[in-house]
């Protein structure tokens, strides 16, 4: 991507920014940690149509940052964990993230290779056939929202000012 890894990892964790790019995201929280520091846990919420059932999830959300080498890299690995704050709702079905990492590696100052992995049982009633079908477009409708989302603004996550 057309953009340095300072302000792809901004857009990956800013609650505004991830409204805009994450289909569906109806809802992020901070729970605890800081958004801009190496780690936090967060409260997503998905608004879905009907007859789908909305989803949540309760993250636990870790930066790795590699600046030693001549290639700065960076990961951000996010995945699903229980909060005493965040008991399970009647009203959504929780969602079983089982990871989902981000991993960034410049290619020059303003140039991101950016790799996404993800593993996510929506759990409820939902077939895993049907569920496979609907997060058959994820990867690329993703990454272009994302792409998107870069063009809008040139703030930068203050982990990677330097």
């Amino acid at each position: 991507m057309n953009a340095s890894i300072g302000r792809i990892a901004f857009a990956l964790i800013d609650i505004e920014s991830k409204k805009k790019w994450v289909n569906r995201l109806n809802d992020q929280q901070l729970i605890d940690g800081d958004v801009y520091g190496i780690e936090f846990k967060s409260y997503e919420y998905y608004k879905l149509d009907w007859p789908i059932s909305d989803r949540e999830y309760v993250l636990q959300s870790n930066w790795t940052i590699n600046t030693a080498s001549e290639i700065s890299s960076a990961q951000l690995s996010i995945s699903s964990i229980m909060h005493q704050t965040y008991p399970l709702r009647k009203d959504r079905v929780r969602g079983d993230l089982q990871q989902l990492v981000f991993s960034l590696k410049a290619v020059k100052p303003n140039v991101t290779e950016i790799k996404v992995e993800i593993q996510v049982d929506p759990t409820g009633k939902l077939p895993k056939f049907l569920a496979n079908m609907i997060q058959k477009n994820w990867p690329l409708t993703t990454l272009r929202s994302l792409n998107k989302e870069l063009n809008q603004g040139k703030e930068k996550h203050k982990l990677f000012l330097i």
